[in-house]
């Protein structure tokens, strides 16, 4: 009888991978008390026939979609056999932490962030238990890093001799770019960019093009 590697999550047809054995897991990874969750440890997957291993301490898992969570691809000889699956690693966390659970169940992040995988921030959810919470978390807008500058407007920080702006935009899929000495100046290009290549250019309620300093408005 062939044993099952993957489950379908509890009130979908998603499926997910089963994780390897607790000992597999055990003899590759150690719990860490940081963000990271777990770090690997000294291993070679057959000694002496193979220079494939990881160091003590390395970091464990790479980003592979979208939502930021992590993946970590397990190998290991069953026997004569050699497996392989790819599985989020904050399902290893959570096995290595608190013991078996129902793997037909998520593994959500408590505060929203996918990169916190300390075994505190994780529990077991429904899928759609679990979306609702990432959902809520990802809509949350990061600060704009230069809050004070008007949209399209950067400082440009690889600029050493002094303070330069950059200013860009991209209309009908072609990206138009400038660097200037103050945000005033960058502000009133954008102006000019959006009025030349731009059929109708977007104004706001008080008669202002977008992007444009305070005083310049526009002609009607």
């Amino acid at each position: 009888m062939t044993t099952p590697t993957k489950i379908r999550l509890q009130g979908t047809n998603v499926m997910a991978s089963l994780l390897p054995p607790i000992e597999v897991l055990e003899a590759r990874y150690k719990l860490s008390n940081d963000h990271e969750g777990i770090v690997t440890r000294e291993f070679k997957l057959i000694p002496g026939k193979t220079r494939r291993g990881t160091r003590e301490g390395d970091p464990v898992g790479t980003y592979t979609n979208g939502s930021l969570r992590q993946q970590v691809e397990v190998t290991w000889m069953d026997g004569e056999i050699k497996r392989k699956v790819r599985v989020q690693k904050s399902r290893i966390i959570y096995r290595m932490a608190y013991g078996p659970f129902d793997e037909s169940l998520v593994i959500d992040h408590i505060d929203g962030n996918p990169n916190n995988n300390h075994p505190s921030n994780l529990r077991p959810l429904t899928y759609h238990e679990n979306f609702g919470n990432r959902t809520t978390a990802l809509n949350v807008k990061q600060p704009k890093r230069d809050s004070h500058l008007p949209t399209g407007i950067t400082r440009d920080r690889h600029y050493k001799a002094g303070e330069r702006y950059i200013a860009k935009t991209t209309i009908q899929g072609v990206t138009h770019r400038g660097y200037f000495e103050n945000p005033t100046a960058a502000g009133h290009w954008l102006a000019q960019i959006k009025a030349q290549y731009l059929k109708a250019p977007r104004v706001n309620p008080d008669g202002r093009i977008e992007g444009a300093p305070r005083h310049m408005k526009v002609t009607v």
